[in-house]
């Protein structure tokens, strides 16, 4: 046995065919089935043959797999409304959220998106697909909290503790904390972490106390700030309303640590354009960067080489289609090198700079068709995404799971091919990362951390993000490194080809405009630094015992670092009478310079 599959791209049989465009328009529109990714035909086929409860073993990042159907985020043309969601209650669909629901929040526009989660029973994918309202069709993906490998080491190094002596305590912001889940907060008081008075508005079921830990690390930075907590859910429009929520029960300041890397790498999607348009309201946003620094491609050009992967002239078993027009990653080098031990789990995503089918191009699509492998050292194929993208149909996004369950260490590569390109203006820029669902995914061949930042955190100038520095290590701002795992930007915003107007496909493409580029991190604040532990959460000896037994590692935990920071400093300058544009100004100039390789994001200082 060589591993297991667990995420199959569509195959040819499985994808109605994209048309041949004459001219500027289709003869016709495309079947419905182009609707479905990768990840839900696979998701629907092992239930059919497996049942709910193996299907489910075997997809443990997906938020739904039961007798009541899979999870499924479904996009629409616009606002769902009460009778699409009649149409889609009559097929047997479950509706959890919907995102025209959600709180609302006076004064801010925020973005109307047609989004609904749902749980849709297997048989009943190509069902939803049809309805003529729906764009296109996602599976439900829990995102991930961006964690890497007592009072926090970080007051010191950005000289909160200075800060707080001058009587700098956050007195009068209110911070919003979003993460999984915050189980323990009554344990966290009763030890003196957090104060009495924190407000939880929602829970998950994670089974950690991550957001705990974070509100733990405002608390130490700015004392006297109100804390309250909304969970992230499990999906994107549970994300967004975490945001709702907090903005309109009074957040001034709102610090989260989610990563959906389905999100538009080119684009600025759903989730960042909620955290954008909020802070352009007044409240204050601060992201985790991310954590695959060290685990992400240089953004290169999508251009096929007529090459098979490393030059192999064998047979390429298990593929459905021969490889062999790939993509050079690295210089002449057309794949990534990882080893995989026994039960490691990795989920690879591939983008690139055609428009999405989701937001803000939803129901659009791709004019390159480029398909993503893992193949293991013979060349023969592991696991693949190989939806089809054409004349501005078809999500631009491949992405797969697979496990190692050989039980010996499995050497895999990483491999792009383009299959074909059709009225594309140009040749895409791609983007190409890798995730380690569980430990034992290690990476051989030389990584490019420039835009491996989580792509919800595509901000463009108003929401910020934080890179990580280890506080157990850093003694002087000047000289703290990133943290190598650390993500950075910067942020692009390119779209090569797209549809003409604001067409929707089959169509001839056209340029796609003029590109943006926007650096990132914003910033850098510290991980590494101790938490309480509850939960238990952290590293080491959690929950503690004595302080520096549990420590908080990843920009999971710089992200409520610099959410203290800035409520100490947006305190100094008239509470919330400074704008959040301002105050990151003053942010940005405050900050220490590094040495080195610092992408443009100094250390935060509160004075």
């Amino acid at each position: 046995m060589t591993g297991r599959l667990r995420v199959l791209a569509a195959g040819v049989a499985l994808v109605a065919p994209l048309l041949a465009v004459t001219g500027a328009t289709a003869t016709a529109a495309p079947d419905s089935s182009y609707k479905i990714p990768s990840m839900l035909r696979q998701q629907a086929d092992q239930v059919s043959r497996l049942g709910p409860a193996t299907a489910g073993r075997l997809n443990a990042h997906a938020v739904e797999m039961d007798q009541a159907g899979i999870g499924v985020q479904v996009f629409a043309d616009g606002p769902v409304t009460a009778d699409q969601e009649n149409q889609l209650r009559s097929l047997g669909v479950t509706v959890k959220t919907n995102a025209a629901k959600l709180a609302d929040v006076p004064g801010a526009e925020l973005p109307a998106a047609g989004l609904v989660s749902t749980v849709v029973p297997a048989d009943k994918l190509n069902a939803v697909a049809a309805l003529p309202w729906v764009s296109t069709l996602r599976p439900s993906i829990r995102p991930v909290t961006d964690v890497g490998p007592n009072r926090a080491e970080g007051v010191k190094l950005h000289k909160a503790d200075i800060a707080q002596k001058h009587g700098l305590t956050g007195k009068g912001q209110t911070v919003g904390v979003m993460s999984g889940d915050a189980d323990h907060v009554a344990e966290s008081i009763a030890r003196g972490e957090l104060p009495a008075d924190t407000k939880i508005l929602s829970q998950a079921d994670y089974d950690n106390d991550e957001g705990t830990a974070m509100m733990e690390i405002v608390h130490d930075l700015a004392p006297d700030a109100k804390l309250m907590y909304a969970t992230s859910g499990e999906t994107l429009a549970d994300y967004v309303k975490g945001f709702h929520d907090l903005a309109a029960n009074g957040a001034t300041i709102i610090t989260e640590d989610l990563a959906f890397d389905d999100e538009p790498a080119f684009q600025q999607g759903l989730g960042a354009t909620t955290a954008e348009n909020l802070a352009k309201h007044g409240i204050w946003v601060s992201s985790s960067a991310g954590n695959l620094g060290t685990r992400h491609a240089p953004r290169v050009a999508a251009k096929g080489t007529g090459r098979t992967p490393d030059d192999q002239t064998g047979a390429q078993t298990n593929c459905p289609t021969p490889i062999h027009n790939t993509v050079n990653l690295r210089g002449t080098d057309n794949s990534y090198n990882l080893n995989l031990l026994p039960g490691a789990s990795v989920m690879p995503t591939l983008q690139w700079s055609e428009p999405r089918a989701i937001y803000p191009t939803t129901g659009q699509g791709g004019f390159t068709d480029l398909n993503l492998y893992l193949v293991d050292a013979a060349g023969n194929c592991l696991a693949y995404s190989n939806a089809k993208q054409a004349n501005g149909v078809g999500d631009t996004l491949e992405q797969f799971t697979y496990t190692n369950e050989t039980g010996v260490a499995q050497p895999a590569r990483l491999v792009v091919d383009v299959a074909g390109t059709s009225s594309a203006r140009a040749v895409p820029t791609l983007d190409l990362r890798w995730r380690a669902l569980s430990a034992g995914v290690q990476t051989l061949d030389p990584v490019d951390r420039a835009g491996s930042l989580n792509p919800d955190s595509n901000y463009l100038g108003y929401a910020t993000s934080a890179g990580a520095t280890d506080a157990t290590t850093a003694t002087d701002p000047k000289t703290s490194p990133l943290e190598a795992y650390s993500a950075a930007g910067p942020v692009q915003i390119i779209t090569t080809t797209r549809c003409p107007g604001k067409g929707i496909g089959p169509c001839q493409g056209v340029p796609g405009g003029h590109a943006r580029t926007f650096s990132a991190p914003t910033y850098t604040a510290t991980d590494g630094v101790s938490v309480s532990g509850v939960g238990p959460f952290g590293s080491g000896t959690c929950p503690s015992v004595n302080p520096g037994d549990c420590r908080f590692y990843g920009t999971s935990a710089a992200t409520p670092s610099s959410a203290g920071v800035a409520a100490l400093t947006r305190q100094e300058f008239g509470g919330r009478w400074i704008s959040p544009e301002l105050l990151t100004f003053v942010l940005k100039a405050r900050a220490v310079h590094r040495d080195g390789d610092g992408w443009g994001a100094g250390v935060l200082s509160a004075i």
